[in-house]
């Protein structure tokens, strides 16, 4: 059974950041904003190259997650059934992933949700961005 997808409301303006920060083209939709704009989570995400192909990448990898993503140390959200996982993909090839993306998701038994992406130079804070991620998945998972 396929994952449903979904995102956190801020994922949204990480991916703008992104676009305005890196200039890469993968980061554009393939619509324009008012199409993208009327299109639900999975849509969007299926129309920016980019995030689709970390998608499939993560939907390819379901029996091997461990593999490709670490699971993040705390993890509040588990008696809800979700676990939360960060990732590395890279944004450039000419720096690989070390200095690439990074993604935080999370994941339950048929859902993935996308939310945080940023590039490494923007994640210094650890604290600051921990408590960024916490709050969406907070926000989402217990409205």
């Amino acid at each position: 059974m396929p994952l449903q997808l979904n995102t956190t409301p801020d994922f949204w303006k990480d991916i703008k950041f992104l676009q305005k920060h890196t200039k890469k083209k993968e980061l554009k939709p393939y619509f324009n904003d008012g199409e993208f704009n009327s299109l639900d989570d999975a849509g969007k995400i299926s129309c920016i190259p980019y995030i689709n192909a970390i998608k499939n990448y993560i939907e390819n990898s379901l029996t091997n997650l461990d593999g490709i993503s670490d699971k993040y140390d705390r993890q509040p959200f588990l008696t809800y059934g979700w676990t939360i996982r960060k990732l590395r993909y890279a944004i450039d090839s000419n720096q690989g992933k070390s200095k690439g993306a990074r993604l935080i998701f999370c994941i339950n038994s048929n859902n993935l949700l996308f939310v945080y992406i940023n590039i490494k130079k923007f994640c210094a804070d650890e604290r600051k961005l921990e408590n960024e991620f916490m709050t969406r998945i907070k926000n989402y998972i217990l409205p």
